[in-house]
């Protein structure tokens, strides 16, 4: 999360899929729009790691899958 200024943050969900389409029907599955959700950037491919302080693992098997992004702003 973000801090947009002392009274309102940003809050963030991003939603994996294989597709841009199976990404966009979540967002409308879950009624993100009506919780004040917008895209925050493009929707692209990407390879998932998580890093640790033990090391880095690479999640979803390394496989390529497509990420949206989604922010709105509420009352800090």
């Amino acid at each position: 999360m973000t801090t947009t200024s002392s009274t309102t943050r940003e809050e963030y969900v991003t939603i994996i899929a294989t597709t841009p389409g199976a990404a966009m029907a979540q967002f409308k599955a879950r009624g993100l729009a009506a919780e004040g959700y917008a895209i925050a950037g493009p929707i692209g491919r990407h390879r998932f790691a998580l890093v640790a302080e033990s090391g880095t693992e690479e999640l979803f098997a390394g496989t390529d899958l497509v990420a949206a992004t989604f922010s709105r702003r509420v009352s800090a």
